[in-house]
């Protein structure tokens, strides 16, 4: 023991050589009752803990990575160790090889390991932080005799708040030469800190990129933007979709590629037109306004692009199944005509989403969109729901009438579901709407003309009701101009992988509840289950798991009784490994950038372990410093 300490333990007068910092640092190590000959109690983290620890610290490990090694090749001998705390005093990381290791190792001076003035006494890390200044603390200054034979200098690492956040120390045997080690420790404390604000500043930046494109992505126009080279850097989906090209195959073409545009284009100060012909043989144009840098000089350029041809379609059916994408298709070319459509499908298949994607779709978009079930109301009253009733039409009547739904869909989309529950009285009635366009308000001799786009849909065989004869034949043709099936949910049971995700984001948000994961076994209980509900069983099916999950997760143990019980093949996925791979990496990548990169919330929201999450991410090749 020094001469110094032995006088500040004996309560004597200390010499001025003793520096004020290290004297109020040995005080509190007394205050703490820490051991001065040996550390008995260390604070050492399981390698679980550290693992947890660090995925807190992301950001500050990411910003130290390259500063680290920077610094030992600075140091010219090799008996350093550079070391990365964080604001609590715990060893992140270290750097270092030499015979100073194994030394150190013995005084616990690596990672997982606490080194606050109240675990350690004296020490250039807990010092550091509690004077939250830089610091050398060399032999005898260590409150701890074991670690005399250290000489160790801290700088904490502070946020432009003003709020520290760690530690860079570096430490080495005393004897050695340590005049510059304290400037090296500042400097490299100072990078991390650059390092930190540059994170920050990509973070802000990428937030706003991806508000960007989110916006542009949600235009129900296409979008495109061109450099000042002509090469093509940006396409939405839409304006991909006009063009008749994936936005992969746009991207990085120029201009002068895809468009009958003039080599110069870019070169105009003005409005310029790009033309092309689309698949259905019309016309595609994009109005480009060039951009300017201060000088006056053309940058690039970006414009919508427009067509008379439908716009893909919104984001309201949810799958991409082969059956999906073949109903999908047949609704992109329908809604671009004018002509009567019948929907034909189970309960639960989505056939009102479908009615108001083509209205959507359709020169009427601007128009309203109008619905009415046809099963819902008594015969007495469907005439007049549907054509409307003029003043004292009958009891009850409301002064002056009301119009009737088409009227009110007037210029836009009357929707009619379950049109093979309407009774013939109606249906004649219909029949003389779809031929003269016309209307006759119950009670009323008065037409009125209507422009009404006719909609209808139905679960029964309409076929058979012709037979029947409880359905007219000649409605029945005037209805099914064109025809839209739509597969039930047990024919494309792809779907389910984009299904779930959807309804997990709605019901999670309608719950106010923090995003919920999905283990990969509720997959295969979904897939066995028949689904005679269709899309809306299983929508109430997630809706009852979100409401009563207790974990990050859905398991199989929040599956209701119907489906928890059915048998479920062991097997694999059909799907082919290829596919699978390929979504499980979107999945991981789409919620990687969801949290940040940050891995622990991202494992807990995938539904697995980190070291599957670090593992998944290697054999995917997933580059997170680059997402």
């Amino acid at each position: 023991m020094s001469e110094q300490l032995h006088e500040f333990l004996e309560k004597e007068k200390i010499e001025t050589e003793v520096a004020p910092v290290i004297y109020r640092s040995w005080q509190r190590s007394l205050d703490f009752n820490v051991n001065r000959s040996n550390i008995s109690q260390n604070m050492i983290l399981s390698a679980h803990h550290l693992r947890e620890l660090k995925d807190t610290q992301i950001d500050l490990i990411q910003a130290a990575e390259p500063v680290l090694p920077y610094l030992f090749k600075l140091l010219v001998s090799a008996n350093y160790l550079v070391l990365l705390c964080d604001k609590n005093g715990f060893i992140l990381d270290s750097l270092g090889n030499g015979p100073f290791i194994s030394k150190a190792q013995r005084v616990h001076l690596s990672p997982g390991v606490n080194w606050r003035e109240d675990v350690k006494g004296t020490n250039a890390i807990g010092t550091a932080l509690s004077e939250n200044s830089p610091i050398t603390v060399s032999g005898w200054e260590h409150y701890v005799k074991e670690n005399h034979f250290l000489s160790c200098s801290g700088a904490p690492i502070v946020s432009l708040q003003g709020n520290t956040l760690g530690v860079l120390d570096i430490s080495a045997e005393i004897g050695d030469n340590h005049e510059r080690i304290l400037e090296i420790t500042i400097m490299g404390a100072k990078m991390i800190e650059q390092n930190l604000q540059a994170l920050d500043i990509k973070r802000q930046l990428n937030y706003y990129e991806q508000g960007a494109k989110l916006a542009i992505e949600l235009l129900r126009e296409g979008f495109i933007s061109i450099n000042n080279l002509g090469v093509i850097t940006d396409i939405n989906s839409v304006g991909a979709s006009l063009l008749g090209r994936k936005r992969e195959d746009v991207i990085g073409k120029t201009a002068t590629e895809v468009f009958s545009a003039p080599k110069s284009w870019a070169l105009y100060n003005k409005e310029l037109d790009l033309r092309l012909k689309g698949n259905s043989g019309q016309e595609v144009v994009s109005k480009l306004k060039p951009v300017m840098d201060n000088s006056g000089k053309s940058i690039g350029a970006f414009g919508v692009i427009r067509s008379d041809i439908p716009l893909e379609p919104p984001q309201s059916w949810v799958g991409s199944s082969p059956a999906s994408k073949q109903i999908l298709e047949r609704v992109q070319r329908a809604a671009s005509t004018q002509s009567s459509i019948l929907i034909q499908g189970e309960s639960g298949t989505g056939k009102e989403v479908i009615a108001r994607m083509i209205h959507d779709l359709s020169p009427r978009r601007e128009g309203p969109f109008v619905a009415l079930n046809c099963a819902a109301l008594p015969s007495s009253l469907l005439e007049s729901e549907l054509f409307g009733y003029a003043d004292g039409a009958f009891t009850g009547a409301r002064r002056g009438g009301q119009p009737g739904k088409f009227e009110l869909a007037h210029q836009g989309t009357i929707f009619l579901d379950e049109i093979g529950d309407m009774p013939i009285s109606a249906q004649v009635a219909l029949l003389r709407v779809l031929q003269e366009k016309e209307i006759t308000r119950v009670g009323d001799s008065k037409a009125h003309k209507v422009d009404v786009r006719v909609i209808v849909a139905t679960n029964k065989n309409l076929q058979a009701l012709v037979e029947s004869n409880t359905f007219r034949l000649d409605l029945f043709y005037r209805l099914k101009v064109i025809s839209i099936e739509l597969s039930p949910l047990r024919e494309r049971l792809e779907d389910i992988r984009e299904l779930v995700p959807y309804f997990i984001n709605r019901f999670c948000a309608g719950f106010s509840r923090p995003l919920l994961g999905v283990d990969e076994d509720v997959y295969r209980y979904l897939s066995a289950h028949p689904w005679p509900g269709n899309v809306r069983e299983l929508e109430n099916c997630i809706e009852a798991m979100v409401a009563m999950a207790s974990g990050p997760s859905l398991t199989v143990n929040d599956l209701p009784p119907e489906l928890k019980n059915r048998p479920v093949l062991e097997s694999n996925s059909e799907e082919p490994p290829a596919l699978l791979e390929q979504q499980t990496r979107q999945t991981i990548i789409n919620v990687l950038e969801q949290t940040h990169c940050k891995i622990a919330p991202a494992a807990r929201i995938l539904g697995i372990g980190r070291n599957t999450l670090y593992r998944k991410i290697k054999e995917l090749n997933i580059d997170i410093d680059n997402l």
